[in-house]
């Protein structure tokens, strides 16, 4: 990857929520991404453009359906699209999606916030001390 690039993107990823950031960052994407463009022949300016499009993903600034079209216009055969596109979403995108799920159900474990407390917190008036014992 580009080292302008790379700064660009650590330079957004520092806007977006820490969980995201863990959970894309447990995962080597920019080499995943690489080795599928290599897998499928793409040359320099192909695979710097699978990057962008991975990481626009991975960053929330680009909705997955727009990366499909993204990768559709490198003049690539419909199989070799459908490819890239299913390793990448395979490799890269399923298993981050899973890691940030992962953590916001810990989170929510963690907050213990069940629907009958906030039930009884809205018909308490929202009196705080009617939950003091």
């Amino acid at each position: 990857m580009k080292p302008e690039l790379k700064e660009e993107i650590n330079k957004i990823m520092l806007g977006i929520p820490e969980r995201n950031r863990l959970a894309i960052s447990s995962i080597d994407w920019a080499h995943v991404t690489k080795e599928i463009g290599e897998k499928y022949y793409l040359n320099e300016e192909e695979l710097d453009l699978l990057m962008v499009e991975t990481a626009l993903v991975l960053l929330g600034l680009k909705d997955y359906d727009l990366f499909k079209l993204a990768i559709e216009d490198m003049g690539l055969s419909q199989n070799d699209i459908r490819s890239i596109a299913k390793e990448t979403e395979d490799k890269i995108f399923n298993p981050i999606s899973k890691k940030i799920i992962d953590s916001i159900k810990k989170e929510a474990e963690l907050n213990n916030t069940s629907w009958d407390k906030r039930v009884n917190f809205i018909l308490s008036g929202g009196d705080y001390t009617n939950f003091i014992k």
